[in-house]
């Protein structure tokens, strides 16, 4: 156990961990514990590259920094096509997820983000889950309440925080900003344990602690999850589904109001033609009207984000088409960018494919984001991590000696 904890600490891993909580969506900088984003992201940059620069960060493999490199180009075409500045936001965030990368590259563990990453989802999966229990019981209760980014109350529990917090309904958020979030990051968990380390227990963790967001994403995900890699183990199938129907039972029978939250989300609506949980089929609709308007370039990020749209459009929100409405047709290929290297490294090989298909479903929901760090830096770590175990097998074997007969014969290096 004392092992296991020590292989946590060190100077990496704490860089690692502040690329978690540096900015939105955690919520430390909103509750008081760290300054503001914006000087968390630039301590970042600083840390990162003194440490690339003194401990020689490794090569970042080609395809990757290739697809970077097109995104920044193209960002700053965008940047100036609609004489827009937010671009290079995206571009800082670039820049920082290509200096951990190199981190990652020269890393005796090349692993060390995913395990510091996975480490930080399953604690506040598991608190958040005994959090929303005790508040369930009536023994937990807020200890402050705080603002969120967007303007809507947050609620600081202790063990967890969350802005569902209505009557008898709590929802687990962790120390994101809403439960849908941590419910996003959670299922990205899943994968990365599937990708890198197969963690049985860790991964019925994960599966169950997550039914605490109450999220109706997260559940088709799952569904989806479990079909593809649990299909052909009809037992360990069987028993995870009951597990995780008796925690929905559980926890949805506490009160009415969680009861709906969970099974009554998916009660089909006849008037409005939709699921009960359905909040973003009319945002999908508004996104693709201005979409429609301006199909090859987009609205602008910026012009996006106006009170002008919102009078003229409606309020657009988060949803799939957000990036097609902002950066139209080319902005929405630059965007998914490396989406299309994780295909490309799994495409012949099942697991990582299905991993791919997995995290598109999830974007349908929860579009990628630019402006936020989580999103380059998962999708290109994932993408870095396939192609560690497929293109790159003296990565593989954790033996050393293992490890020299690969370099002395040049396996795997054609």
């Amino acid at each position: 156990m004392i092992e296991s904890i020590k292989s946590y600490i060190s100077f990496e891993n704490a860089i690692y961990f502040f690329a978690l909580i540096a900015g939105w969506p955690c919520v430390f900088f909103l509750l008081g514990w760290l300054p503001n984003y914006q000087i968390n992201y630039l301590v970042l940059f600083a840390v990162c590259s003194i440490f690339v620069l003194f401990h020689r960060g490794g090569i970042v493999p080609s395809p990757i920094s290739k697809c970077i490199i097109f995104q920044v180009v193209g960002w700053f075409f965008y940047s100036m096509i609609h004489f827009d500045s937010s671009y290079y936001t995206r571009i800082f965030l670039l820049a920082i997820t290509f200096l951990l990368l190199r981190i990652q590259s020269n890393s005796h563990d090349w692993k060390g983000l995913a395990r510091v990453y996975n480490g930080w989802l399953s604690l506040q999966i598991v608190c958040g889950t005994l959090g929303v229990i005790l508040v369930l019981i009536g023994i937990l209760h807020p200890i402050y309440r705080f603002i969120e980014l967007d303007g809507r109350p947050g609620y600081f529990f202790g063990l967890f925080t969350t802005n569902t917090y209505i009557g008898g309904l709590v929802r687990n958020a962790g120390f994101f900003d809403e439960p849908g979030a941590l419910a996003f990051w959670g299922m990205f968990a899943i994968l990365i344990n599937k990708i890198c380390f197969d963690n049985k227990l860790i991964e019925a963790v994960l599966i169950i602690g997550l039914v605490s967001t109450a999220s109706v994403a997260y559940f088709i995900q799952l569904a989806l999850y479990l079909l593809v890699f649990y299909r052909k183990k009809t037992w360990k199938l069987i028993l995870l589904v009951t597990l995780i129907y008796i925690a929905l039972r559980i926890v949805s029978s506490s009160n009415q109001d969680m009861y709906n939250a969970i099974f009554g989300r998916f009660q089909f609506d006849e008037t409005t033609g939709s699921f009960a949980g359905d909040n973003r089929s009319m945002l999908f609709r508004r996104c693709w009207d201005i979409f429609c308007d301006y199909p090859i370039f987009g609205i602008g990020a910026r012009t996006l984000a106006s009170p002008e749209i919102a009078q003229s459009y409606g309020f657009v929100g988060a949803n799939f088409f957000l990036n097609w409405a902002s950066d139209g047709l080319i902005g929405a290929f630059i965007t998914y960018a490396p989406l299309y290297l994780i295909f490309k490294f799994g495409r012949h090989d099942e697991k990582f494919a299905s991993i791919w298909l997995i995290i598109i479903v999830g974007m349908l929901q929860r579009p990628y984001d630019s402006t936020q760090l989580l999103y380059p830096l998962m999708t290109y770590t994932i993408a870095f991590l396939i192609y560690q175990q497929k293109y790159s097998p003296e990565y593989i074997p954790d033996c050393e000696y293992i490890n020299s007969v690969y370099r002395d014969n040049k396996i795997g290096k054609e």
